[in-house]
C-alpha cells in the first residue's frame, strides 16, 4: 500500500515494519525502558558484628574470652606489663625480704644465746616480728593488688572499644575508685583468713584429739582426717571467689559500691558460674605451667652457680638460708615476670567475662556497637 504522507504507528507503539532497525543504545518510542523494570530481589548479605579493638562486639565463645585474656598484654602493653611488673615485684621483694631478713636474724641471735630461756625468747619474739611483717605484707598485697584490678580493668574495657589509654590514664581510673576496690580486696582477704583459721583451729583440735595414741601415729590420723575439712574449705573459697569476681568490673565500669556490687556480681555469675570457674582455673593452670617450664632452667642454673661460688658453705642455718637465697635467685626472677603476667591475664579473663554476661544477659553489645557508631556517654553504664 502506498504511503498517504501521514506519520504509521503500529497499534502496539512500535516502530513501523519498514523502519531500519535502531541502533545499539538508541530508545525505541514506545517501549519499557530499563529504568521502568523492576530489579530482583536479593538477599542481605551478613555482617559480621564490628570488632574495633580486642574482641568482636556479640556473646563470645570460650576460645574468644581465653585468648581475649591473653591479647589483652599484647594490645596495650604499657599500660598493663609495667604496672603488673612493679606490683609483683614489690610483693616478692617485701615477702622475700622480710622473710629472709627475719629469720636471719632470729636464727643469728638464738644461736648466740647462751642458755635455753634466752633462745626461747628471742624465737618468739621472732615469730611475733614474723606476725607482724606477714600482716604488713598483706596490706600492701590488698592495696597493690586493688589498684591493679582496677587498672587492668579500665584497660580492657577501653580496649574493647579500640582504645590503648596509658598507664597513666589507667591508673587515675583506678584511682578514683580506690576506696571501693579497697574495701572490695579487703573482704576477700577476710574471708581468706577466716577460712585459713577454720583449718588452724580443726588441725590442732585434731591433733589434741589424737594424741593419746601413740606417738606418730595420732598425728598421721590428724593430718587424714583434716585433708577432708581443707578440702571443704578451699571449695568453699573458691565458691566465693568466682561468686564475687565481677565486682571490681562493677565497681570501676559501673562505679557501684562495695556491697552493691557484691550482690551484683552474685546475680551476674548466677548461669555463669562452671563457666567462670573452668575459664579462670585454665588461665591459672595454664600460667603455672609455662611458669614452671621457664623457670626450670633458672633453678638448674642457679643451684649450679650456688655450688661453684659456694663449694664450702657452712652446715648453720645462717650459711643454709644464704645459700638458698642464693640458689633460687634466677627463679625467683623468672617467677616475679609469670606472676605479673598471670595477673594480667587472670584479670583479664574476669573482665571479659563480665562483659560478655552483660551482653547475654542485658544487649550490652547493642550499647557498645550504638557507642562505636555514633559515640556519647558511656556504654557500660547500669541503669536499674
Amino acid at each position: 500500500m502506498a504511503d498517504q504522507g501521514g506519520d504509521w504507528t503500529s497499534p502496539g507503539g512500535g516502530p513501523r515494519p519498514d523502519a531500519d532497525p535502531p541502533r545499539y543504545g538508541e530508545r525505541i518510542p514506545g517501549a519499557a525502558q530499563p529504568s521502568q523494570v523492576p530489579a530482583p530481589i536479593l538477599p542481605q548479605a551478613y555482617a559480621p558484628p564490628p570488632k574495633p579493638g580486642l574482641i568482636p562486639l556479640h556473646p563470645l565463645s570460650f576460645g574468644q574470652l581465653l585468648g581475649g585474656a591473653f591479647q589483652s598484654i599484647r594490645y596495650n602493653p604499657r599500660a598493663t606489663i609495667v604496672p603488673a611488673l612493679i606490683v609483683s615485684v614489690v610483693q616478692n621483694a617485701l615477702t622475700v625480704g622480710l622473710t629472709y631478713g627475719i629469720g636471719l636474724s632470729t636464727f643469728d641471735r638464738v644461736q648466740r644465746a647462751t642458755n635455753e630461756a634466752d633462745q626461747a625468747a628471742i624465737a618468739a619474739g621472732g615469730v611475733a616480728i614474723g606476725g607482724a611483717a606477714f600482716l604488713a605484707v598483706l596490706v600492701v598485697t590488698v592495696v597493690a593488688t586493688a589498684l591493679l584490678q582496677g587498672l587492668i580493668t579500665r584497660v580492657v574495657a577501653d580496649g574493647v572499644l579500640g582504645k590503648r589509654p596509658t598507664a597513666g590514664e589507667a591508673l587515675r581510673a583506678a584511682a578514683r575508685r580506690f576506696w571501693p576496690l579497697i574495701g572490695f580486696s579487703a573482704i576477700l582477704t577476710v574471708i581468706m583468713l577466716v577460712l585459713v583459721l577454720v583449718l588452724a583451729a580443726t588441725v590442732v583440735g585434731l591433733l589434741v584429739a589424737f594424741s593419746s595414741v601413740a606417738d606418730d601415729i595420732g598425728v598421721v590420723y590428724a593430718v587424714l582426717a583434716a585433708i577432708p575439712v581443707a578440702v571443704a574449705l578451699l571449695v568453699v573459697y573458691f565458691f566465693f571467689t568466682i561468686k564475687f569476681a565481677f565486682a571490681p568490673s562493677i565497681i570501676v565500669l559501673e562505679r557501684g559500691t562495695v556491697f552493691a556490687s557484691i550482690a551484683r556480681s552474685w546475680r551476674i555469675t548466677r548461669r555463669a558460674f562452671w563457666r567462670t570457674l573452668g575459664l579462670v582455673a585454665l588461665v591459672t593452670t595454664m600460667v603455672s605451667v609455662a611458669g614452671q617450664i621457664v623457670s626450670l632452667p633458672f633453678t638448674i642454673l642457679g643451684g649450679a652457680v650456688t655450688g661453684l661460688l659456694f663449694p664450702n658453705a657452712g652446715s648453720d642455718v645462717t650459711s643454709q638460708l644464704l645459700t638458698g637465697l642464693a640458689g633460687s635467685s634466677p627463679a625467683l626472677v623468672v617467677a616475679v615476670i609469670v606472676s605479673g603476667i598471670g595477673q594480667i591475664a587472670t584479670v583479664s579473663a574476669l573482665v571479659l567475662i563480665y562483659l560478655d554476661r552483660r551482653m547475654r544477659t542485658e544487649g550490652l553489645d547493642l550499647d557498645l556497637q550504638r557507642w562505636v557508631e555514633q559515640g556519647g556517654g558511656d556504654p557500660y553504664e547500669h541503669v536499674g
